[in-house]
């Protein structure tokens, strides 16, 4: 279980409405002065400092003493109120063990009510820096972590709900809120693992057809594929994954960012299975 979900086991409802006060004052405060904080709950300064001192410990909130006495979300705090909107609009009912952690990802196992298994993806865009991420992201001129990880989950929420109905193969997007997407639970391992398939170039035509069908019926660019961001399922079927860099095909770089994803995936394939693949002769087929 994460450690947030355990976590969530000790809040009450009054909890919730300090860390949603404070997700709103955040707007206006890097750390939020306790008085102001107060006259938002229409609480006193003593009443809230013990709420405030419960949440610190359980590490939900900062704290900095400094010109005043301030506060501020941490990640888990922020995490806890993406969960608590997944539980309360009947889409998350329990956060199982950590599947898998990227540099600016974690995701975890799930189960909805209904206990269908699930993946519940918290962005991380903070993770890596800053100012590479502002630079290279076209959602970079979001001026924090935490918005750019709201961006980025928005935007992969938006690509997965285009490209699923058309039979693409992506995950069933389920729900999003914040940093954080709720999809079909992924079973596979990442293509950069794969050192045997039963047809190497079956599994790339595979990938490719994907990419086309993604580029002529959804006019979506993935602009960061590799083998680092397939999924090669059990019975050797794929899935294509992290879509937050999607640009539209009409975007002035779109050929270019195509171009840099099928020249990453025909590298890899003709290395890792002695294929012979054309990258000119790919990108032909996929523009038609």
């Amino acid at each position: 279980m994460s450690v947030v979900a355990s976590i969530m086991k000790s809040l009450k409802d009054h909890d919730y409405k300090i860390l949603l006060a404070m997700e709103r004052l955040h707007l206006r405060y890097e750390y939020i002065p306790i008085d102001i904080l107060a006259r938002q709950l229409r609480k006193s300064v003593e009443d809230l400092l013990e709420d405030l001192d419960k949440l610190h410990k359980l590490g939900l909130i900062g704290r900095r003493k400094q010109e005043y006495l301030g506060y501020a979300l941490r990640q888990y705090g922020r995490d806890a109120l993406a969960l608590k909107y997944f539980v309360d609009h009947g889409v998350l009912d329990a956060v199982g063990i950590k599947l898998g952690v990227g540099k600016e990802a974690d995701v975890y196992d799930g189960l909805s009510p209904s206990g269908y298994r699930i993946a519940i993806k918290f962005h991380r865009v903070g993770r890596s820096s800053f100012r590479q991420t502002k630079r290279l992201r076209s959602y970079g001129e979001s001026p924090s972590w935490y918005k750019q990880s709201c961006t980025a989950a928005r935007r992969e929420y938006e690509a997965l709900e285009a490209l699923y109905p058309l039979g693409i193969r992506v995950p069933k997007p389920i729900s999003h809120n914040r940093h954080a997407i709720i999809m079909d639970i992924i079973i596979g391992d990442p293509l950069y693992v794969i050192t045997d398939l039963p047809d190497p170039l079956q599994t790339f035509t595979e990938i490719i057809e994907n990419v086309k069908k993604a580029y002529h019926e959804a006019s979506i660019v993935h602009a960061d594929l590799s083998e680092f961001n397939v999924i090669v399922k059990p019975d050797f079927d794929i899935l294509i994954i992290d879509w937050p860099q999607w640009v539209p095909k009409n975007h002035p770089r779109s050929f270019e960012y195509l171009k840099r994803d099928i020249v990453n995936l025909v590298r890899f394939f003709n290395r890792r299975f002695g294929l012979n693949i054309d990258v000119e002769g790919v990108l032909k087929d996929i523009k038609g």
